[in-house]
């Protein structure tokens, strides 16, 4: 053999030597969730009726998920009109369409172990079954159910006899397993979220099969413990034991929802000031199909690969006032998935007529679609680009739905620097900031001046209260729209006042909210009287009953001409320039 030959043979046997161990690492887990080595040319959809027995629809959902962990973007369940709106906008078209059935019972060949169960018996410890079930990459069955070519690995009827509890049952899958899960869930069995006794609901609802799937192709750790954030509560010793377990880094994202104690909103749904440890936040995930599009392509993690529009060109001007629109709860990737993208369609055809006024809006949109569904991110950027005068932001509170200045000390540095990251691949210079209510003074001085770096990525913070209604900044004149703090290298953030706009009929649900739901008039004519100079922002949330058409797209007419609407990144430039 010549020694040209024999190099090119060596060649091609270290390319096929690479080849197969990317292949056979690809299922190798990790903090955020399992690696999938392959990913799918074409796709199913199982059309799944949102009517059929509960425990069907977390069969179907689970075997979504272990199809996708195998084959990355494989299946596609249709539940409601939004799952088939994306396919649409995203030209998606399936290979086949199957029922919710024939589905399931060709998952047998598949996936022929399956974890039994009884839903009827076992409905308040759903998220410990559904757990094991993950982990063994096993089907959840219920005992009503035919096996269909399944035999049962793990029979929870048995396992869980004596722990029927979410306490013992969350204990024994936490002792039995958590070696072998990527990540934290929270999802809600059934519980009533508003009842008399908030320490004790009852089971009013079936569990909904919204992030099972996603479950299932990552291995979460699943719980619900309802009384987990109560001081002296032997859940709260259980939930602290789990999440300081050292299986998972922090501050930690903890998916799907935590809806317990819904007193003023839901009390715990950050998860920040859940535990003593103050190092959690939440990934507001309730919604279908996730682990289709965190598997069917690469994430996006380079700078650069988004685009948002560029800059307006804007100079300060001191006899002007400049205002910065955000739409809110950009965190909630449900949101994301269904309103917010239905206001985008709006958004784009109003500025699609040429007759109709425009000007400039900012979103917030959570960094985390980048990973779990990247085509829905990119389909948000080229819808902005559409219009050229949609923006975004990073949504409250940056990396995770959290207090940040509640967290330890550690966990804050680590959350600044998770959110410059997400910040340089959105392409953003802002951050939407929540904090509770008690604590915005130590985030003046300590948290927020962690951004004020000259390498650092976020300019500027949107600050909004928890709860809403309390008085917050009292501390400041009132005619101070920002202050730039500024970090130890002499660098500075600009953080603006917190002001919101929920509703638009003037009055509010109660005697809290009226200033809080302006009329759009009442809105023109606020902005109009701010001291001339003024930069400003306003976050916007539909809470109250607000959306893009009762509000922006009418007030936009009825500005005076001193007031001029421009993005969040633009108004922070502007506050800097107004600051020097």
């Amino acid at each position: 053999m010549t020694p040209v030959r024999f190099m090119f043979s060596l060649l091609l046997i270290v390319i096929a030597t690479l080849a197969v161990t990317f292949t056979a690492c690809g299922d190798e887990g990790s903090a955020q969730g399992e690696a999938v080595a392959l990913h799918a040319g074409e796709f199913t959809v199982v059309k799944m009726d949102p009517h059929a027995p509960a425990a069907l629809q977390l069969a179907v959902h689970a075997c979504q998920g272990l199809k996708n962990r195998k084959l990355g973007g494989s299946v596609f369940i249709l539940m409601e009109h939004h799952d088939q709106q994306w396919l649409d906008l995203l030209d998606l078209k399936p290979k086949e369409i199957i029922n919710a059935s024939d589905f399931l019972n060709a998952c047998a060949d598949e996936f022929p172990a399956c974890v039994r169960y009884s839903y009827a018996d076992q409905h308040e410890i759903l998220p410990s079954i559904l757990t094991v079930a993950a982990v063994l990459g096993a089907v959840p069955l219920d005992v009503g159910m035919p096996l269909a070519g399944h035999h049962v690995a793990f029979d929870a009827t048995i396992e869980f006899k004596d722990r029927k509890t979410p306490y013992l049952a969350t204990k024994y899958v936490f002792e039995k397993f958590i070696a072998q899960t990527t990540g934290l869930a929270m999802l809600n069995p059934g519980y009533d979220p508003h009842p008399r006794d908030f320490s004790n609901p009852g089971l009013t609802a079936d569990m909904s099969p919204r992030l099972v799937d996603f479950v299932f192709s990552q291995k979460l750790f699943t719980t619900f413990l309802n009384n987990g954030c109560r001081d002296g509560h032997p859940e709260k010793k259980l939930l602290h034991k789990v999440v300081n377990s050292g299986h998972w880094p922090t501050p930690l994202g903890v998916y799907g929802y935590n809806n317990s104690w819904g007193v003023a909103g839901y009390l715990y749904e950050a998860q920040t000031r859940a535990l003593d440890s103050r190092n959690m936040g939440a990934i507001p995930t309730m919604t279908y199909n996730l682990s289709f599009f965190a598997t069917r392509r690469p994430p996006i993690e380079i700078a650069g690969e988004l685009q948002q529009n560029p800059p307006e060109d804007v100079q300060y001007d001191p006899k002007k006032t400049y205002v910065a629109f955000v739409v809110g709860d950009g965190d909630n990737i449900h949101f994301m998935m269904t309103t917010r993208k239905d206001w985008f369609l709006k958004r784009l055809a109003h500025c699609e007529n040429a007759g109709n006024s425009r000007a400039p809006l900012t979103w917030s949109i959570s960094p985390h679609l980048a990973r779990i569904a990247p085509d829905v991110l990119e389909w948000y950027y080229a819808a902005s680009r559409k219009t050229g005068i949609d923006y975004f932001i990073l949504p409250p509170s940056g990396h995770l739905y959290s207090y940040p200045t509640s967290m330890n000390e550690a966990d804050q540095d680590r959350f600044v620097l998770a959110t410059e990251r997400d910040a340089r691949v959105l392409g953003v210079k802002s951050v939407v900031h929540w904090d509770w209510y008690s604590t915005w003074r130590s985030a003046e001085k300590r948290f927020l001046p962690k951004y004020a770096r000259a390498e650092g990525a976020i300019r500027g913070v949107f600050p909004v209260n928890v709860p809403y209604f309390f008085p917050t900044f009292t501390w400041w004149p009132p005619d101070r729209f920002y202050e730039a703090l500024p970090g130890e290298d002499g660098s500075k953030v600009v953080v603006f006042r917190p002001d919101e706009w929920r509703g638009t009929d003037g009055k509010g649900h109660n005697v809290t909210d009226g200033p809080f739901c302006l009329t759009p008039k009442d809105m023109a004519g606020k902005l109009g009287n701010y001291p001339p100079g003024t930069v400003a922002g306003i976050y916007m949330t539909s809470d109250g009953g607000l959306n893009l058409e009762n509000s922006f797209m009418e007030l936009i007419q009825l500005l005076p001409s001193h007031v001029q609407i421009v993005s969040a990144d633009t108004a922070v430039r502007l506050a800097l320039t107004a600051n020097r």
